[in-house]
């Protein structure tokens, strides 16, 4: 019957960013990819960091 089986812990499958819960891991991964994607910051006070124009 399974009445007093242990029961299997699941992977979070709770978004840290949003709270947003998905059934599963790998949609997890996939929304944090798409909906949380931070891009870095470029400084362009830093040299080397320009866009390559002439001026």
């Amino acid at each position: 019957m399974g009445l007093f089986k242990k029961k299997e812990e699941q992977p979070a499958t709770k978004c840290k960013e949003c709270g947003l819960e998905l059934h599963d891991p790998v949609r997890l991964d996939r929304h944090m990819k798409k909906a949380h994607k931070h891009a870095p910051q470029r400084n362009f006070d830093e040299p080397g960091t320009s866009t390559g124009g002439m001026w």
